[in-house]
């Protein structure tokens, strides 16, 4: 069967679902919620048809050697399980043209950010390509040293706040530590969703003070296996909290920006390390007129530790390949990696690579 075919047929799906939920209810006195049936929400109710099935189960189990329980009682309770047996299988379907169907329209929104030439042109993009997925608002930051560092920001139909928003985080740009959760997404690398925002210990008060925000979604960018920026979206105009299927399209949208993000970052350490290149051959002035001497020792220099683990990086490797490597854990290797950012005054693995690679390694 295919998408189209199974999409057609979702309204059937739907009005089925929902009187075996009345059935279900009315069979063993139970209040089971009407079901929400807008947007995509076949996985909401395939968790909800496995709970009736477990209720239908239970009681079918309980009557089968208790006296004096009907036959028709039996036969309603085993109908029942076949109903809803039938409704799960007809679920499993349309769950997949869901998912097909969301990756349908990340692909739509972001078709404005492919041809961004700099990275800070792609992030400065991605906002408003989240919006059209149906996000009131969305932002955009890097990671840098472990410091949550705001980018851009689109709210819809209200440019002036995402302004203003963007302002303040970046006149006191968190730190990831101390139980924020945007903490837990870099250091798992996997979308989160939070709620009850404005009682929250674990968010920061500053940005959800003038965000007046109740809940969000937030999801890693990732390049070589280490999270480099947060992706942040909800649905505050709508009045309602963020939900699974926002949290499916922040992770495929996250996804397949950092695929593009890879691509772009790689390319300007390229560019950084080809203008470097050029501007030593057209400034002769720039070439020593006579023999060097032996280069002085650099001021900040790196371990023979992080010389390894620069050479790992320059590879290509992930903190997963480096700790690998170097048989220790994924922690240390990352706090390696962040020192020696530190230590070179760069901001992104490229620099310090192009960095490290120009000055042959540095020791």
């Amino acid at each position: 069967m295919d998408v189209d075919s199974i999409v057609s047929g979702a309204a059937g799906l739907g009005a089925r679902y929902r009187d075996l939920c009345a059935d279900v209810g009315a069979s063993l006195g139970l209040d089971v919620p009407v079901p929400r049936l807008d947007g995509p929400w076949a996985d909401e109710a395939a968790g909800a048809v496995g709970r009736l099935w477990n209720a239908v189960l239970a009681e079918t189990l309980h009557i089968a050697d208790a006296p004096g329980v009907s036959g028709a009682r039996r036969r309603e309770l085993a109908e029942l399980l076949g109903r809803i047996r039938a409704v799960e299988a007809e679920l499993a379907e349309t769950r997949l043209a869901d998912r097909h169907l969301l990756l349908r329209r990340v692909a739509a929104s972001l078709a404005s950010v492919r041809d961004a030439k700099t990275v800070d042109e792609f992030l400065g993009r991605v906002p408003e390509a989240g919006c059209r997925l149906g996000f009131d608002r969305v932002l955009v930051s890097r990671v840098v040293d472990s410091v949550w560092r705001l980018h851009t920001m689109c709210v819809v139909h209200e440019p002036r706040w995402a302004d203003e928003i963007v302002a303040v985080g970046k006149a006191s740009p968190p730190e990831l530590r101390g139980g924020l959760i945007e903490a837990d997404v870099v250091d798992r690398a996997e979308t989160r969703l939070i709620f009850d925002t404005q009682h929250s210990q674990r968010v920061d008060r500053d940005l959800i003070r003038v965000t007046k925000s109740t809940s969000y979604g937030i999801a890693p960018l990732t390049v070589h296996g280490q999270v480099v920026g947060l992706l942040h979206g909800d649905r505050y105009h709508q009045g309602r909290d963020v939900d699974e299927t926002d949290r499916a399209l922040l992770t495929l949208m996250a996804e397949a920006l950092s695929h593009s993000l890879g691509r772009l970052t790689m390319l300007e350490g390229l560019a950084f390390l080809r203008d470097t290149a050029d501007g030593l051959m057209t400034r002769p002035t720039a070439l020593p007129a006579s023999p060097p001497s032996p280069a002085p020792s650099p001021q900040i220099p790196l371990t023979a530790r992080e010389n390894q683990v620069m050479e790992l990086l320059a590879a290509g490797r992930s903190n997963r390949h480096i700790a690998r490597e170097l048989a220790i854990t994924e922690r240390t290797a990352k706090s390696h990696v962040t020192q020696i950012l530190r230590k070179l005054g760069v901001t992104s693995r490229t620099e310090a690579i192009a960095l490290w690679l120009r000055g042959g390694g540095l020791s």
